[in-house]
């Protein structure tokens, strides 16, 4: 066979623009329509900064959030237990507030609640702030020589925010791009090793790849970039500078994910110059590899939620068994398919549905394992959920064109030997039609991750399924205790105390079951005052028992003592499933000898419970 098939070169440029006016559509699709999504917002940095100390002459707080603010913004400034009067405004970026306040601040502890609302005034999002005030601060900074920490906040103050937290255009821009070409390239090869060795001698086989490799180098700067910005609270421009990459270790796995995916798409142009090492005996691991890593990124981009583990192996089942099956239709659409040829042509038809197959199998049984761990039955009452349901109708509809494309090449190649103009045309077409709904179902895919699935919390873990509200008027003592899953079995438990801000002792919370008290649970709690604490992930609360349960607080404060305060909630069976409900009344369940504490508790102190933690 000859060294190139120059029948086939005029096809090169198609497939080429094809790419880039795809890649173009996207961009028109991120700016002139509405932003794909928005993750619930969140603070990534402030001046001052969450649990910080500032002077009691602080002029204004300085909020920047994830995502833009379409709407207004409002804060509400209490400080030592008194109201503050403070002016919020959405600054000209969209994603700074910036609250003048009025008056000098009264030493001790503020919390800054804030809530922002979309272009319809409805509310977006909301949290609190917290720092403390001190006129020590100001004069450490005299002493200093330099100006109080408050005026202005430093680099080495900044939070790193949550990569699996942010979204804007541009990250989703270059996340479709980056996907599409890494997809296409590793599909692609797979192709050629499975059942097409004879395409690295095609010109245009060779123009494709090149390609497909620039469009997934390009995706990936921008996201790199995009991300980089986003979790520092910066501009899009400034994660164009390499020196920020290195937050992105700081940033969660999807961060780190994003840094390794440039390594390997950049490596992979190794094998792009020469795609004949993907079937030399010599090279062929290690070329099919390095592709096969830069995909395995991909599946790295949510790494939280239930059953984590788990979710992870799905994951990455998931995107390379979607890169073989996308980027082989991609491949047949621009490539085999542009036109007649010779048996080689057949065999790499026949080979692709083989290789297929299995592929389409993998991606649909991995993609509802992870609907099932990540959205269960909140498909429609999240955004995450809505739009995964868009994406599983374009899914169906992929595989119904595909299936009826493997067919229609069966029936037109089931004798030949070689490719002729009219059976290539049709399947082209056929095939084409795949590789459209694929792009469309990528886009998809791209829109979803910017939204939080139904059973994820904002940092990455499973949401929080009991949230047992306390506010005791006697001590004074107002919290929050949450559970999570809220199932029968070992729970994750966290303690949010906002007050009051100091004094507090002998923090203890029991559990009790409603059905007997031997499976009763006591837990102490280190707090001395506002701030969080949670179990740690190997010492999970052990609530075994389904059904009706009984929180008992107590604690004393400087006010009061506020004993055996109740809350009542219901812990669900193993699997999730509502237990029966009986018809009587179930009388109140004194509590017997407690069993000691199951664990220790991992704190985030307040700065007033930092010595105690």
């Amino acid at each position: 066979m000859p060294a190139t098939k120059p029948h086939r070169t005029r096809h090169g440029l198609v497939a080429a623009l094809a790419i880039v006016a795809g890649a173009f559509v996207g961009l028109l699709l991120s700016i002139g329509s509405a932003a794909p999504a928005q993750a619930d917002n969140a603070i990534v940095s402030s001046t001052p900064a969450e649990g910080g100390e500032t002077t009691p002459q602080l002029a204004e707080i300085v909020m920047r959030f994830a995502n833009q603010i379409t709407g207004t913004a409002t804060v509400q400034l209490v400080c030592a237990g008194d109201p503050v009067t403070a002016d919020p405004v959405v600054g000209d970026d969209g994603i700074t507030v910036t609250t003048t306040i009025t008056g000098q601040l009264p030493e001790g502890t503020c919390r800054a609640s804030w809530t922002t609302y979309d272009a319809d005034n409805n509310e977006d999002a909301n949290g609190i702030l917290e720092f403390s005030v001190s006129a020590a601060a100001a004069a450490a900074a005299a002493d200093a020589g330099a100006p109080a920490a408050t005026d202005t906040a430093s680099d080495a103050d900044e939070e790193i925010g949550s990569a699996s937290s942010v979204s804007s255009g541009p990250i989703w821009l270059g996340r479709v791009l980056s996907t599409i070409g890494i997809s296409v390239l590793f599909g692609s090869l797979v192709v050629i090793v499975a059942a097409w060795p004879e395409g690295p001698e095609y010109v245009l086989a060779l123009r494709f790849f090149r390609t497909t490799w620039i469009v997934g180098i390009v995706g990936t700067f921008i996201y790199v970039a995009a991300l980089s910005g986003a979790v520092r609270g910066e501009s899009f421009g400034s994660g164009f500078n390499p020196g920020g990459w290195f937050d992105l270790f700081d940033a969660g796995w999807p961060g780190r994910a994003a840094v390794l995916r440039i390594v390997f798409v950049l490596a992979s142009g190794w094998v792009v110059m020469r795609p004949e090492r993907v079937i030399d005996p010599t090279t062929n691991m290690l070329a099919l590899g390095i592709p096969a890593l830069a995909v395995v990124t991909l599946g790295l981009s949510r790494t939280g939620g239930p059953l984590a583990f788990l979710g992870v192996i799905a994951s990455v089942s998931h995107v390379l068994a979607m890169a073989v099956w996308f980027g082989g239709v991609v491949l047949l659409a621009r490539v085999v398919l542009a036109g007649p040829g010779e048996e080689d042509l057949v065999h790499a038809v026949h080979g692709f549905s083989r290789v297929s197959s299995p592929a389409i199998v993998v991606t649909v049984v991995s993609g509802l394992v992870q609907l099932y761990r990540l959205d269960g039955g909140e498909l429609f009452s999240s955004g995450h959920g809505r739009v995964l349901l868009l994406k599983t109708v374009a899914v169906a509809t992929m595989i119904f064109v595909g299936l009826t494309a493997r067919q229609l090449a069966r029936a037109r190649l089931a004798q030949a030997t070689e490719l002729h103009v009219r059976a290539a045309d049709r399947m082209r077409r056929a095939f084409g039609t795949e590789a459209a709904i694929g792009i469309i179902v990528l886009l998809l895919s791209g829109w979803m991750m910017s939204f939080t699935p139904g059973k994820v919390s904002d940092d990455g873990g499973t949401r929080w399924a009991v949230s047992l509200p306390v506010n005791d008027q006697s001590s004074g003592l107002e919290l929050e205790v949450l559970l999570r899953p809220g199932r029968a079995g070992g729970n994750d438990l966290r303690v949010e105390v906002a007050s009051p801000e100091t004094g507090v002792s002998g923090l203890t919370l029991t559990f009790v079951p409603l059905s007997g008290g031997e499976n009763q649970v006591t837990q102490e709690i280190p707090l001395t005052g506002a701030g969080a604490a949670q179990t740690a992930a190997d010492y999970p609360i052990p609530l075994e028992v389904p059904g009706r349960w009984e929180l008992h607080v107590s604690a004393t404060t400087p006010t009061g003592a506020a004993q055996d305060v109740i809350r009542r909630f219901e812990i669900l069976n193993a699997d999730g499933s509502t237990p029966p409900v009986e018809d009587d009344p179930v009388p109140r369940v004194d509590i017997v000898t407690a069993p000691q504490p199951t664990g220790p508790v991992l704190t985030e102190p307040s700065p007033e419970t930092t010595e105690a933690a």
